[in-house]
C-alpha cells in the first residue's frame, strides 16, 4: 500500500531540490540575492520529500518486477541524493560558499541520474532514445515463408521486436518471459499464456486482440504495436500446435492459413510509408500532422459514453459459439456489463454474408465491431448497417465505396468510425452527415485530398477528422476488459 504513493511523491523532491539549486545560483547576482533567503526552507522540504520517496520506493520495489541491477542503482542514487541535499543544507547554513557550490553541482547530478534511472525502470531503458519514434519492421525480408523455421525465423523476431522489452531477461512484467521457448511454455504469474491448439483460450492471443485502449491490451499503448497480419500469424501458430522446431510447411494449414502466411511474407518484403511494415494496422501510436490535410486537428476525444450505461441481458451463447467456430473473436468490453466486441481479424478476407447476418442476433449487446482488409458484399454492409447499438466501428482498408457506405447511415449511436484506406469520396461521406453522435472519423490513406478538407469540416463540424497519412493518435479509454 505504501509503495503505491511513490509515483506521486517522487516528483516532489525533484521540484524542491532543483528550485533550491536554481535560487542558490541566480542569487549570486545582487538583484536576486533575496532568493537565497528561501533556499534553506526549500532544502528542508526537499530532504523530507526525498526521504519519503526513498521509503515508498523501497516498499514498491518488493512488489513489482524490475531489472535488479537497474533497480539497485536507482535505490542507492536516491539515498545518495537525499544525503547530498543534507550536505548542501549544512553548507548553506554554515555559509561555506565553496562547499555550497560543490554540493549544489553534485546534487544536480544526483537528481538527474536518479530521475533518469527511475524513468528507465518505468518506461524501459531506452525511453529517452529520441530516434525510436518510428516502429521498425519486426521481420526481415522472407523469400519463401513455407521454408522458414516457424519459431526461429518468424515467432521469435516478432516477440523480440514487440514483447521482449517487457518480457525478457532484463524485465519480466507479470513474471512472464517470451525470449525462449521454455519460458513461453511456463507462462507467468497468472499461469500459461499459450495453449497448443487452442488460440481462442490462450491469454497471449486474447490480449493482442483486445481493443487498443483496453487496460490489458498488449503491447502497452505507448509501444510499437503488432500488425493484424502478425497477430493472425501468431493465432495460426498457436492453433497449429506451437511449432518450436518445425518448418512452416510442416505445420497444418488451411487455405485461409496459407493466405495469412503469404500476407506475412509480402509484409516482410515491403516497407510502407514512414517506415512502417506494409499491412500495418491503424493502431494507436505516435501522432503527428501532415502538411495541408492534417492542419487544425483538435485534441483526441475521450469517448466516455462508448459503453452504454443501460443494462442489457446476456447474449445467446449459441450465437457466440457459432461466431467463434467461424473464426470471429467475441469478447466482453468490460467486466461489469454484457456488452460485446467482435473482431474478424482471424476470419479471412472474404467474410460471408451469413456470418455477418449472425450479428443481428446479438444486436442489443454488440457495441464494438472491427473488420480490416475485408471484401464484403452490399448485403454484408447492409447487415452491418442494422447494428444500431454500435458505438465503434472499424472497417479499414476494405472495399467500402460510395455505393455501400450509405448502409452505415443508420448507426445512430456511432461515436468512432475508422474507414481508413477506403475508396470513398467526399460525396459518399455526405451520406454519413446524419450521424449526430459521431466524434471521431479516421480517413487517412484514402482517396481524399487536401482540397476536400474544408468540405469535410463543413460536413462534420463537431467531429475530429483524421486525414493524415500516419498512425492513429492515442485513443484513451475508461474500461478494463476481462480475460
Amino acid at each position: 500500500m505504501l509503495g503505491s504513493f511513490h509515483p506521486v511523491i517522487v516528483h516532489l523532491p525533484i521540484g524542491f531540490l532543483l528550485l533550491a539549486i536554481l535560487f542558490q545560483w541566480i542569487g549570486r547576482r545582487a538583484s536576486y540575492a533575496h532568493l537565497r533567503l528561501s533556499v534553506p526552507v526549500i532544502l528542508v522540504l526537499g530532504m523530507i520529500s526525498a526521504l519519503l520517496a526513498c521509503l515508498t520506493g523501497l516498499a514498491i520495489s518488493g512488489s513489482a518486477d524490475y531489472p535488479e541491477e537497474l533497480l539497485g542503482w536507482h535505490q542507492w542514487m536516491g539515498i545518495g541524493t537525499t544525503l547530498l541535499s543534507l550536505g548542501m543544507f549544512w553548507a548553506v547554513q554554515r555559509k561555506e560558499a565553496r562547499m555550497t557550490n560543490l554540493f549544489s553541482v553534485l546534487l544536480l547530478a544526483g537528481v538527474t541520474v536518479t530521475g533518469h534511472l527511475g524513468g528507465s525502470l518505468t518506461h524501459g531503458e531506452d525511453f529517452l532514445s529520441f530516434g525510436k519514434a518510428e516502429a521498425k519492421p519486426a521481420l526481415g525480408p522472407i523469400a519463401d515463408i513455407q521454408s522458414a523455421h516457424a519459431y526461429n525465423d518468424l515467432v521469435q523476431p516478432i516477440f523480440e521486436a514487440r514483447c521482449v522489452s517487457c518480457h525478457g531477461s532484463g524485465k519480466q512484467k507479470g513474471k512472464l518471459r517470451l525470449d525462449q521457448p521454455d519460458f513461453i511454455l511456463n507462462g507467468g504469474e497468472d499461469g500459461v499464456v499459450v495453449k497448443a491448439g487452442d488460440a481462442e483460450n490462450s491469454e497471449l492471443i486474447k490480449r493482442l486482440l483486445l481493443p487498443g485502449d483496453a487496460k490489458k491490451h498488449m503491447p502497452p499503448i505507448r509501444e510499437a504495436q503488432l500488425t493484424d497480419t502478425e497477430i493472425s500469424f501468431l493465432h495460426w501458430w498457436v492453433r497449429a500446435g506451437l511449432g518450436f522446431k518445425q518448418l512452416v510447411k510442416d505445420l497444418p494449414q488451411s487455405a485461409e492459413d496459407r493466405a495469412v502466411l503469404n500476407a506475412l511474407q509480402q509484409q516482410s518484403q515491403a516497407v510502407g510509408e514512414e517506415g512502417e511494415p506494409a499491412g500495418a494496422t491503424g493502431r494507436p501510436g505516435l501522432s503527428g500532422t501532415k502538411a495541408g490535410a492534417g492542419a487544425g486537428v483538435k485534441p483526441v476525444f475521450t469517448l466516455k459514453n462508448a459503453v452504454p450505461s443501460e443494462t442489457v441481458k446476456a447474449a445467446d451463447p449459441a450465437i457466440i459459439d457459432r461466431l467463434k467456430v467461424n473464426g470471429a473473436v467475441v469478447l466482453p468490453v468490460n467486466a461489469s456489463s454484457n456488452y460485446l466486441s467482435v473482431n474478424f481479424v482471424t476470419v479471412g478476407k472474404q467474410v460471408p454474408d451469413s456470418l455477418l447476418e449472425l450479428l443481428a442476433d446479438i444486436r442489443e449487446q454488440l457495441i464494438w465491431l472491427k473488420l480490416d482488409e475485408v471484401e464484403l458484399t452490399s448485403a454484408g454492409y447492409a447487415a452491418i448497417g442494422k447494428l444500431d447499438k454500435l458505438t465503434r466501428l472499424q472497417i479499414s482498408r476494405a472495399n467500402l465505396s460510395d455505393e455501400t457506405i450509405g448502409a452505415l447511415s443508420g448507426l445512430k449511436n456511432l461515436q468512432w468510425l475508422n474507414i481508413a484506406g477506403s475508396n470513398v469520396s467526399i460525396e459518399g461521406l455526405r451520406k454519413l452527415s446524419s450521424l449526430s453522435g459521431l466524434q471521431q472519423l479516421f480517413l487517412y490513406k484514402g482517396s481524399l485530398n487536401s482540397a476536400d478538407w474544408s468540405a469535410l469540416q463543413q460536413l462534420f463540424p463537431k467531429v475530429q477528422i483524421d486525414t493524415g497519412n500516419y498512425r492513429l493518435p492515442l485513443l484513451p479509454g475508461d474500461t478494463s476488459l476481462v480475460k
